[in-house]
């Protein structure tokens, strides 16, 4: 039995070209959908409640205070 196939250069560059297209769209995917992947992942690590008041990008007050000159 004869096999006859034949693979172009250009197969070559179609193959590479599809693999470096899918490496490209995961990594955009993980870009957009990376935070929503993660907390789902993560699901027994709850966020801390916000009071109502408080700055969220600030740290905890207790460690504020221990930086406190009298």
């Amino acid at each position: 039995m004869h096999i006859l196939a034949y693979l172009d250069p250009g197969s070559a560059s179609a193959l590479l070209a599809a693999i470096l297209a899918g490496v490209a769209g995961l990594g955009a995917a993980l870009r957009v959908y990376g935070g929503n992947f993660l907390k789902a992942v993560m699901f027994w690590k709850k966020d801390e409640p916000v009071k109502s008041g408080e700055d969220p990008a600030r740290s905890d007050s207790s460690e504020n205070e221990a930086v406190k000159q009298p």
